[in-house]
């Protein structure tokens, strides 16, 4: 089974905002403000003071805070309690926490095939 930790490539601070899309190779964390999608080769997660004015896409997802765009994941999307998510969701894993907003549909893909 591979590793699921991955190295953390891009972090955007609290306080921090950034105005554009953003495109990663490896994984991000954001806890300001990104006002544009987000396309990472590894995972994406939003901390609970992080806002994404635009749609995420990656491996698997964390969100914690705000997001207002489709999120598209091959692996595992978590809502966390204090998440906001106004967008399609495209996961092959869904786990809402309670406490959770989501508002928008959500579509269930075959889950990637692990190498080992």
């Amino acid at each position: 089974m591979t590793n699921r930790i991955h190295r953390i490539e891009t972090i955007v601070g609290k306080g921090s905002r950034i105005a554009g899309d953003m495109s990663v190779n490896g994984s991000t964390h954001i806890a300001g403000t990104v006002e544009g999608n987000i396309t990472a080769s590894g995972f994406v997660t939003v901390a609970d003071t992080g806002v994404v004015k635009g749609g995420l896409t990656g491996e698997y997802a964390i969100i914690g805070g705000v997001v207002g765009g489709d999120v598209s994941v091959k692996g595992k999307l978590v809502l966390g309690k204090g998440a906001k998510l106004d967008g399609d969701i495209i996961a092959s894993r869904l786990i809402i926490e309670e406490g959770a907003i989501f508002q928008g549909r959500s579509t269930m893909i075959e889950a990637p095939v692990e190498e080992g």
